[in-house]
């Protein structure tokens, strides 16, 4: 068992690497992956559920006993990121498709992501957790009306068909993994430890996917949207942190609100926009999926090491006698 662990551990270690590889493997060879733009939205559901099954009613406790934190949070979030993607999607004078693929992952809930990023700055995790919790569970009102509001001057947006869209591909499988993990209960360290290996597939499969779908387009737009999600993600990293400062906020909560703004559900993204928008309104959100992984962990294992110096350093309390 040890070993298969290990295996998985390996492969989660090197997202990125195999995110990049997938979207080589699609941009040379996008006749072998265009025709299973089907399979986008099942692959979604399958990371929700490894999210329903990873989260326990706990999750969500954190709302009763410190709310203005998490209020702040979820707030951040739907109030700022839609700002921010068309506002980088007009500076840059992006395609109308890109700057919608922009503002649907500004419309998007707080990446499960997040929490990883959080536990290794040695942030405030429950925090970290409850916020992207409570900003999935919202999503299916939140979004349509976000996207209605920014996008609509775009294009024709369906409310109800997204709502819809979204309680499907993101609600039910949620709950229905948080039932799983109460009826296996026994078994749920074994499923737990599934979860990542299943995740990446499913991120792979979406690359493989829109990154075919996309191949004609990618050589004339892939650098545009590379720029804006430099941009978007430093900008959202940005404001997380700065919330964090002026309500004064100590460094544990400023670095989980660092990365519940900056890490979004591009999963999720690309998902809606294939399906109800343009191929290429996902490519923001794909690109999201290596560089927001990559940047954050950055981030993050700084912020993880000069806690750990900090702590080292901390000259030790002694005690009056």
């Amino acid at each position: 068992m040890a070993n298969w662990k290990a295996g998985i551990a390996f492969l989660a270690k090197y997202v990125p690497l195999w995110v990049i590889i997938s979207a080589i493997v699609a941009y040379m060879t996008p006749d072998s992956f265009r025709s299973y733009g089907s399979i986008i939205s099942p692959c979604l559901s399958l990371i929700m559920l490894g999210m329903g099954l990873s989260m326990t009613p706990n999750d969500f406790k954190l709302i009763f006993t410190r709310p203005k934190d998490v209020i702040i949070g979820v707030l951040t979030v739907y109030i700022c990121m839609p700002l921010v993607g068309m506002g980088v999607g007009k500076l840059l004078g992006l395609a109308p498709m890109l700057v919608v693929g922009l503002i649907l992952l500004g419309c998007s809930p707080t990446g499960t992501t997040s929490n990883v990023m959080t536990f290794l700055a040695k942030g405030d995790k429950a925090l970290s957790v409850t916020v992207s919790s409570i900003s999935t569970m919202l999503a299916p009102v939140i979004m349509p009306l976000l996207l209605l509001l920014y996008a609509g001057t775009y294009l024709a947006v369906d409310g109800t068909a997204l709502f819809i869209s979204i309680i499907k591909i993101v609600i039910i499988p949620v709950l229905l993994g948080l039932v799983m993990h109460k009826i296996f209960a026994k078994q749920i360290p074994t499923i737990l430890a599934l979860v990542p290996l299943t995740t990446i597939i499913a991120i792979i499969l979406i690359v493989l996917v829109v990154v075919s779908l996309n191949a004609e387009r990618l050589q004339a737009i892939a650098p545009s949207a590379a720029l804006a999600m430099v941009l978007y993600t430093f900008m959202g990293l940005a404001i997380g942190f700065l919330v964090s400062k002026v309500l004064r906020m100590p460094k544990e909560k400023g670095k989980a609100m660092t990365f519940v703004v900056g890490v979004q559900n591009t999963a999720l993204a690309v998902a809606l926009a294939v399906k109800y928008f343009d191929p290429v309104a996902a490519l923001p959100a794909a690109v999201g999926v290596v560089w927001t992984t990559v940047c954050c962990s950055f981030i993050a294992s700084l912020w993880g090491s000069k806690t750990a110096e900090d702590e080292i350093e901390k000259p030790e309390k002694i005690e009056p006698v």
